[in-house]
């Protein structure tokens, strides 16, 4: 396992090295990334969600 670390001054050069990271993979390999940390998270809170959740917001225009 490799891992890296990148010293930032700024919060916004930080996100911006984040950006980047993210950029150089491909969405399977990003995909992947998130399934690894979803496993992570299930093995610290002991919950285990299937899938992705959804949130639904209905919206009313204030002039009808």
């Amino acid at each position: 396992m490799d891992i890296w670390l990148r010293k930032c001054n700024s919060f916004a050069e930080e996100a911006s090295a984040d950006r980047e990271f993210w950029s150089r993979m491909t969405g399977d390999e990003r995909v992947e990334a998130l399934e690894e940390l979803r496993r992570e998270a299930w093995k610290v809170t002991g919950e285990r969600i299937e899938g992705l959740r959804r949130t639904v917001h209905v919206l009313e225009r204030p002039w009808r």
